[in-house]
């Protein structure tokens, strides 16, 4: 495909992002055009590869930069993301594109620790009984890894006491941890998860560990990908009750259709590699941020004058609209939560337009807080066609046929009479109406009529 076809083929991807609402506009210039000619070439889910390449940023920014949310209220970047889709939409090659450079700095710390071990066990081994003029031995060596995808509970709490500049829980289908965790602790590794998103420290004593742990700035990200079909197990755990699922970030994109591979193999390893090596050197800027263990003095970015009166403005109109909801049981708990979220988008967002040569890294601008709370009202988005499926999954077999005989907008009357081709009573019909308003399947218009929500 030549530079002009594949120009022409990117403005139609961008046509369809455009229609469809996606905030690609939120993202540094040369990253958009990076995701537009990865889902291009690659058949890289648009949705998809924008969630990995933030959870991603956010992951090399670690503990390094902070976001002052509100006078004493400091908050990282942490984020916890689930990206939601039936089998084969490709949900984990976006993620393992984004997380690349990051595997190799792991690689490399891994291989340095090898070295390090093995210089620090001949120094043990060549002190073995000798009483004078013994070589002091260093340290024990460390291994600092980012990504923990196998782990214990406990182990992961090993991990992020060696890393204090900050780890990523990355796990596919992640249905798998969150039954294990329960295996294992007993819900304990959740409780922290809780904490750690909360920015509260963390202690942990076991009889297994010879000293307890103490982290004061936990920071822990969590990715991965779930089948749309496994949704309701987070329901049925007790995760929306405790507070964990209102901390989760779901992608759930509009189109569920696996798209047709391109005729441009030619081209695509070139650009593939171009693009790569561009997100690498972005990532590796990122990671430069200077870190110190257990450094009390932390790089805390505020908003600008402008940012703080915008972000203040849109949490206040949000909280304002909670307020005039008389029923407590109608109160959305995700609406509480979206102020912090969207906070610490801003931050990524700032230091990745910065990673990008875009913008200081000085204070979190105008720019970056309106793009952050786009990408919020997006993923909320997400959240609300999650929540449709799983209620239009839940109805019960001759309530969906009923639906199925109905027009998107339809009468009592219709109803009655489709009721009778399914076999349903009038009384029934009228009971299954009252049932589908309530769970917000269809909507009643006015008197005797109503619409379909999903």
């Amino acid at each position: 495909m030549d530079a002009i076809n594949l120009c022409n083929a990117i403005r139609m991807e961008f046509a369809r992002v455009f229609e469809k609402k996606i905030p690609l506009d939120a993202f540094p210039a040369k990253i958009q055009d990076m995701i537009l000619a990865l889902a291009r070439q690659e058949n890289y889910t648009i949705e998809y590869m924008m969630a990995s390449l933030l959870v991603a940023v956010s992951t090399a920014i670690g503990n390094t930069v902070n976001i002052r949310i509100r006078g004493g209220w400091v908050s990282n970047s942490a984020l916890y993301m689930i990206l939601v889709g039936r089998p084969g939409t490709g949900k984990t090659p976006p993620l393992d594109f984004a997380f690349r450079p990051i595997r190799k700095h792991d690689a490399q710390a891994v291989k340095q620790f090898k070295l390090e071990m093995e210089q620090y066990n001949n120094l043990v081994e060549s002190n073995k009984g000798k009483k004078e003029n013994t070589t002091p031995l260093p340290d024990k060596p460390i291994l600092r890894r980012t990504i923990i995808s196998d782990f214990t509970p406990e182990a992961l709490m090993r991990a992020l006491d060696d890393n204090q500049r900050g780890i990523v829980v990355y796990v596919d289908e992640i249905m798998g941890m969150f039954n294990a965790v329960n295996q294992y602790s007993r819900g304990q590794l959740i409780e922290q998860l809780l904490t750690a998103f909360s920015g509260k420290p963390l202690d942990i004593s076991r009889c297994s560990m010879p000293l307890p742990i103490h982290i004061e700035y936990p920071f822990i990200n969590i990715v991965g990908t779930m089948q749309t079909t496994r949704m309701h197990e987070l329901i049925e755990k007790g995760y929306k009750e405790n507070g964990l699922l209102d901390r989760i970030i779901f992608v759930y994109p509009s189109s569920q259709d696996i798209s047709d591979w391109q005729l441009d193999e030619d081209s695509s390893f070139a650009s593939f590699e171009k693009y790569s090596n561009l997100w690498e050197a972005i990532i590796n800027k990122v990671i430069d941020l200077p870190f110190t263990d257990n450094n009390n003095v932390q790089n805390i970015l505020n908003f600008s004058p402008e940012a703080k009166a915008y972000f203040t403005n849109w949490r206040n109109n949000a909280i304002r609209a909670v307020n005039q909801i008389q029923d407590d049981g109608l109160v959305d708990s995700r609406v509480i939560k979206a102020p912090m979220i969207t906070a610490r988008l801003a931050l990524v967002l700032q230091i990745f337009r910065w990673a990008c040569g875009e913008v200081h890294k000085d204070f979190v601008d105008i720019e970056s807080t309106k793009s952050a709370i786009a990408l919020s009202e997006y993923f909320e988005s997400c959240y609300a066609d999650i929540q449709k499926y799983m209620l239009k999954e839940s109805i019960e077999p001759q309530k969906k046929e009923l639906l199925d005989c109905l027009s998107a907008t339809f009468t009592t009357s219709d109803a009655i009479q489709a009721g009778k081709e399914v076999g349903l009573s009038e009384r029934s019909v009228m009971y299954s109406l009252v049932n589908l308003a309530t769970n917000k399947i269809i909507k009643k218009i006015k008197r005797g009529e109503y619409e379909k929500l999903q």
